[in-house]
């Protein structure tokens, strides 16, 4: 089952991954999916990602529990609520279906089945570079979605998309000028690996922290640590 993405790659980076214990849990982080069964191979339904750009994440409802269609996007702590004027039509394909929020805007398509979803452009000031990584829930499989950061040789963003056994996320270099570039991998029995253009990333979870060690291909190498926030 595909279930990815939006825009962006440049970059290289490495991470991996080692226990940072947690014994807190959030309640405000949940559980269960909140994503309904009957969405499952539809384009309703509930979708979550990573956002750069700064940092933060982006929540998008497509009636799942209502006929409403909006979107929640938190960043650098901050929360907009933004709200949708167009339709969609259950079991077809959208287009350009955009989201605003006072002078901040984004414009997505998702396919038929919702396993495709795609940030087509967006208008986020004061966020230069704005880049989404987003997938969808299924009512079988829960999204956390992590934010952290990376130091050492190159220090910067890093933020995490984890579901059922797979791993999507974003990283960003502090250095001015820089664009994101898109992660992925496996999350199996507590461990993560996986590649990307020029590394690889490998490492474990405690409770709701992610932590480890990242290395290029260049000898570049340094700590990273995120925290789940959604």
């Amino acid at each position: 089952m595909k279930k990815i993405f939006t825009l962006l790659l440049i970059g290289i980076f490495c991470i991996g991954c080692s226990s940072d214990s947690d014994s807190s849990s959030s309640s405000s982080l949940s559980s269960t999916p909140m994503a309904k069964a009957e969405f499952d191979t539809k384009n309703f339904g509930i979708y979550k990602g990573v956002f750069s750009g700064s940092s933060g994440t982006v929540l998008i409802n497509i009636k799942n529990d209502s006929d409403v269609i909006k979107a929640v996007l938190v960043i650098d702590g901050t929360t907009y609520n933004f709200t949708c004027t167009e339709d969609a039509t259950l079991g077809q394909a959208i287009t350009g279906l955009t989201f605003t929020s006072g002078d901040m805007s984004f414009d997505v398509n998702v396919s038929a089945t919702g396993d495709d979803i795609a940030v087509v452009s967006s208008t986020i000031p004061a966020h230069p570079g704005a880049t989404f990584n987003i997938i969808k829930e299924y009512s079988t499989d829960l999204v956390r979605c992590y934010q952290g950061t990376y130091t050492g040789s190159a220090q910067g963003t890093l933020n995490l998309i984890l579901i059922d056994q797979e791993i999507y996320g974003l990283s960003r270099s502090n250095e001015e000028g820089s664009e994101a570039q898109f992660l992925n991998g496996s999350f199996i029995e507590n461990q993560i690996n996986g590649s990307f253009n020029g590394g690889g990333f490998s490492g474990s979870m405690s409770g709701n922290n992610i932590s480890g060690q990242w290395q290029n291909d260049l000898q570049e190498s340094g700590t990273w640590t995120g925290r789940r926030t959604l």
